[in-house]
This record gives structure tokens, sequence and C-alpha cells, in this order.
């Protein structure tokens, strides 16, 4: 039971923060109960991909600790 109360811990606390990201404009690529890939593309993606592809959106991989605390980090682009 312990272990399942930490999972829903981990859990919720990433479902808040993926949907604090969300309001920013962000949308989960991928997910499972404590990580997911999101992203965010610039109002001008189409153009950006062809000028600046690295400036064409913003991936992250978000993360929960055993405690509950949320982290995320710069993904990497996705390779064609």
């Amino acid at each position: 039971m312990k272990g399942d109360q930490a999972g829903d811990t981990r859990s919720a606390a990433l479902d808040a923060y993926l949907e604090q990201r969300a309001a920013q404009g962000f949308r989960v690529e991928s997910r499972s109960g404590v990580q997911a890939v999101i992203v965010r593309r610039h109002r001008l993606y189409f153009v950006l991909c062809w000028v600046a592809r690295a400036r064409a959106e913003q991936r992250l991989v978000v993360s929960v600790v055993q405690h509950g605390e949320v982290t995320s980090l710069a993904a990497e682009p996705v390779r064609w």
C-alpha cells in the first residue's frame, strides 16, 4: 500500500505540473506514470523549421522524484 500511495502522489504531482504547462501552450507528446515529454511549438513553427530549427519548438522531459518534486530538462530534438 505504501508504494501505491507514493505512486499516486507522484502521478498527481505530474498531473498538476502538466496542467500548468498546458495553460502555457505545451502539449504532452508521451507520458508514463512518473515522466512525460512535453512540447510547445513556436507560432511561426513552419517558417522556423527551415530557418532556425532549434527555435521552432521547445521540448522538455518532465520527471517526478520519489518525494513528489517535479523537474524538467531540455529534451533532444526529434530526429527526422
